[in-house]
């Protein structure tokens, strides 16, 4: 069972007892959109972005180096990513309306990239496709005859995945536009579409274990499976606020953040929802725990939250920043990156 990657990084680190811990921020060396953030351990990290972004650090980020992804993707947007292991790790981005190269077909609108070394290397993985439209017999009318046309099938478009993730090297889900949901059973290699009750735009995915699952998105959606994803089952989250981000610290406790300041919380694995107040009519972006009592919010610009007591109160965190921030990770509780647009990192730890 893993309700976070490397949950037990979180939970026995040793903290940074008699040190003073703070955000400090990192040059990226680019101005993306900087959209996901991901440590396998102190040092080894990833940042993605706009236009193909990928930035790679082996010292905790006080050096960020860019790589070159394939040439079909590289000038594309990665909305996520997710690393099992040193070598093994995943990507997910969609294509652009415009300017495609390489043969894409219009119906084609998100990629995945698998490596096995480590993000030196990516090769083109597949996910699961929308079903074929059945052909169609359209009437063509010319002068004195009816002719029927057999019209050939034609394949939807991919909607486009949002976020990924993972309870174990195996088993993982990812989510998206029209209440799409895809599910894998083999650490992401073949991908299978799910069915929802919903046609929302799905924001995030937590995976709690390999049975379990919270998904959220527009219009307060809150979505859980207790079997793996073959039936969800949406519940009352008790907010109209789009909900943009979702976290889990075990198979019970859970918050969801989301648009005007919106913050909520559970404490019986989603079954039932309250709100937190958050003071603040900001946009929020991510969520991350590192304990069941220490938590962080992300917010649009340059908003921070801290809580540690569960969510009962929050506080504001200062720092000269004004970029919209959009995405969380701590690898240990003293140990975490938040990152935004305008190429926007930043490090928290103890202070130099």
């Amino acid at each position: 069972m893993i309700f976070v990657l490397f949950s037990l990084l979180l939970l026995n680190s040793s903290s940074s007892a008699g040190q003073e811990l703070g955000w400090s921020a990192q040059s990226s060396g680019v101005l993306a959109r900087l959209s996901g953030v991901f440590f396998i351990d102190r040092d080894h990290g990833c940042v993605i972005g706009s236009n193909g972004t990928l930035l790679v650090t082996e010292n905790g980020g006080a050096k960020w180096s860019r790589q070159t992804l394939p040439e079909r993707q590289k000038s594309e947007a990665l909305n996520d990513l997710w690393f099992f292991k040193a070598e093994r790790g995943l990507l997910l981005g969609e294509y652009g309306l415009f300017n495609r190269k390489g043969g894409i077909d219009w119906s084609e609108r998100i990629f995945l990239l698998m490596s096995y070394d480590g993000g030196a290397n990516w090769t083109a993985g597949e996910m699961a496709k929308p079903p074929i439209r059945q052909p169609e017999i359209v009437m063509s009318r010319k002068p004195g005859e009816g002719v029927e046309v057999l019209k050939p099938g034609q394949r939807s478009p991919d909607p486009v995945l949002t976020r990924m993730a993972f309870a174990n090297g195996r088993e993982g889900w990812a989510c998206g536009e029209a209440g799409t949901i895809q599910w894998t059973r083999d650490g992401g290699v073949t991908w299978q579409m799910g069915q929802t009750p919903v046609r929302k735009l799905l924001y995030d995915v937590a995976a709690i274990d390999g049975k379990q699952a919270c998904v959220i998105g527009a219009g307060g959606t809150v979505l859980r499976t207790n079997d793996g994803g073959q039936n969800w089952i949406e519940q009352a989250s008790g907010v109209a606020a789009t909900l943009r981000a979702v976290h889990f610290v075990d198979a019970r406790q859970g918050w969801a953040v989301g648009s005007q300041g919106t913050i909520i919380a559970t404490a019986n694995g989603g079954a039932r929802w309250q709100t937190q107040t958050s003071n603040t009519t900001q946009h929020l972006n991510d969520v991350f725990f590192v304990n069941a009592k220490e938590g962080w919010v992300a917010g649009d610009r340059g908003l921070l939250l801290h809580t540690t007591d569960g969510g009962a109160t929050w506080e504001s965190v200062e720092f000269a920043t004004h970029a919209n921030l959009a995405r969380l990770f701590f690898i240990a509780p003293d140990c975490g990156w938040v990152v935004g647009t305008s190429g926007a990192i930043l490090k928290y730890g103890p202070s130099s």
